[in-house]
């Protein structure tokens, strides 16, 4: 389990999961977006995590499930291999921590469904959006991960018509 992004922010790494607060797992978390790190990510999941993208339709969409959270990462992270993802403000709590981040990649990879219908081939486009989410964490584990992002700031820097 490659863990040890908490060093490189100074951070001491508890030696139990359930020891780390709920700040050192989301930091965790975030680093191991940031870098692409599916595993790292998957490795603080909770039996039970669930991922919540607020943009789909509230009605239909259900939360995705930890090997369908894993999935959607790994389509995400092939769509866009030149990527920053910049946490830009994060309040935490004892259970909960809330990020505000931005998004900047260049699409070159295909677009999976959910954040389209169909399957979509990589644009070359460069896109910039923001994002917050929220993590709910216990025991040192995510739970669940909701997240608002600006789809529509997406959708127009891929050039999609609607």
């Amino acid at each position: 389990m490659k863990l040890n992004i908490l060093a490189n922010k100074g951070i001491e790494k508890p030696t139990e999961t359930k020891n780390r607060t709920a700040l050192q797992t989301a930091s965790l978390y975030t680093e191991a977006i940031s870098s692409g790190d599916i595993e790292s990510m998957k490795a603080l999941y909770a039996e039970n995590f669930t991922l919540d993208f607020v943009a789909r339709d509230a009605f239909e969409g259900q939360a995705l499930t930890v090997e369908e959270a894993a999935q959607f990462w790994g389509s995400w992270f092939e769509a866009f291999p030149e990527r920053d993802y910049q946490v830009t403000r994060s309040i935490a709590a004892e259970e909960i921590v809330v990020t505000q981040w931005i998004f900047i990649g260049t699409n070159t990879g295909p677009l999976m469904p959910l954040i389209f219908e169909e399957q979509r081939v990589g644009t070359g486009k460069t896109v910039r959006f923001r994002g917050v989410s929220v993590y709910d964490i216990k025991e040192g584990m995510l739970e669940r991960e909701t997240t608002y992002l600006d789809l529509g700031t997406l959708l127009v820097e891929l050039g999609a018509t609607i």
